[in-house]
């Protein structure tokens, strides 16, 4: 009995930590393996921007579906058919392997974050949605420690398509606990089965959802870079990939720290002032990082970054959830999946023709300037 309640309160944590570290793991890895297969920077940006292509066409619409036919097939079906995709590299060891591998784990993260947040954003009254998503995101973040670190392990002991393989094993068992997860969904009446994709932008009239998704984007643009372009900036340096691992689980564990310590912050200060806080020490510590070449102080800026970048991400859903109608969460989630799924898509493309053009160091200089001054808008209301 008092396993089976624990199991209920704490299931999306613990699925979701199994599922990110496969997927989180192998994030790391696709820049240092499209480096080896002599990819270069422009073309190392355009594979990781096909992780969020197809979810930026359709994260909307898989909003919509979650809604109508609730989050648990979505959940069993995303992280079967995502773990699968991570292991492709495995069979596969090309470019080509790696361009299939990030297309489909792509949008199967993206079925998977958009059912499992409107899980845990209708399971609770909304005086507890905050405490919700902070343990769901504390399994964001503990997925995003674990898998670095392991995959920087993992393919020092082996090879990089290895690695991949093992990630995706791992990943695989996050499917085995989805079965078991409370199975509840909305039912639609007509005027909601006719809701079509345009008619979602309408939930951007309302105004705390926009600064929701606009600290979403600065938040996702900082960690998508930083999980970008920091292994090959760290390599740049003559780190070995066992320590660019751990320093990139060193940036998660912020995260992991910070997120229980949300319910305290938010009895402290107004959700504006933590949210404006992390975001600009977030922008001043991206700054910094190009210009230090030790581990050690990598380490320790990066830890502070992502305390920083730890805070957003877990209060932009809640506050996009707080703003929703209850039976629209899964789309106004979906919708805003599309704005960060768009960040996702072009950023990397863009910073690594800047790279190209100018240098690693400099990616990091310009992405924490706009992250400094995007800060300054994030004025989020209290709910």
């Amino acid at each position: 009995m008092v396993a089976s309640t624990y199991f209920k309160k704490y299931a999306m944590l613990i699925i979701t930590l199994i599922y990110f570290t496969g997927v989180m793991g192998t994030r790391p890895l696709i820049p240092l393996l499209s480096s080896e297969l002599e990819a270069s920077t422009v073309e190392i940006g355009l594979i990781v921007a096909l992780f969020p292509l197809l979810p930026f066409f359709f994260a909307i619409k898989i909003g919509q579906v979650v809604d109508r036919i609730g989050h648990k097939k979505p959940i069993i079906g995303s992280t079967i058919i995502g773990s699968l995709a991570l292991g492709i590299p495995l069979f596969i060891p090309t470019l080509t392997g790696i361009y299939i591998s990030q297309i489909v784990a792509g949008i199967c993260q993206t079925v998977y974050a958009v059912s499992a947040q409107t899980f845990v954003s209708n399971r609770t009254v909304d005086s507890k949605k905050d405490d919700s998503i902070m343990i769901f995101s504390i399994g964001v973040a503990l997925g995003t420690f674990v898998g670095p670190m392991l995959g920087g392990l993992f393919s020092e002991m082996w090879q990089y398509p290895v690695a991949f393989g093992l990630l995706g094993g791992i990943a695989v068992l996050s499917s085995i606990l989805a079965l078991f997860i409370d199975s509840t969904h909305h039912r639609l009446n007509e005027d909601e089965k006719q809701n079509n994709i345009f008619k979602s932008f309408h939930l951007l009239k309302f105004r705390n959802i926009r600064i929701a998704f606009l600290v979403s984007i600065l938040i996702l643009l900082g960690k998508d870079i930083y999980t970008a372009y920091f292994p090959l900036l760290a390599l740049e340096f003559g780190l070995s990939n066992s320590m660019i691992g751990l320093i990139v689980s060193i940036n998660a564990a912020g995260g992991i720290l910070i997120r229980w310590l949300i319910p305290y912050l938010l009895n402290k200060f107004t959700r504006s002032s933590v949210v404006i806080g992390s975001i600009i020490g977030s922008g001043f510590f991206f700054f910094l990082i190009p210009f230090f070449e030790s581990g050690v102080m990598l380490g320790i800026v990066s830890f502070l970054l992502g305390l920083g970048l730890g805070l957003g991400q877990p209060l932009s859903i809640s506050t996009t959830a707080y703003s929703l109608p209850k039976d629209r969460v899964g789309e106004g989630l979906g919708l805003r999946l599309t704005a960060n799924r768009l960040t996702q898509m072009s950023a990397p493309v863009l910073f690594g023709g800047i790279a190209q053009l100018i240098s690693l160091p400099g990616i990091f200089w310009i992405v924490g300037i706009i992250i400094l001054i995007g800060g300054t808008k994030a004025k989020i209301p209290n709910f």
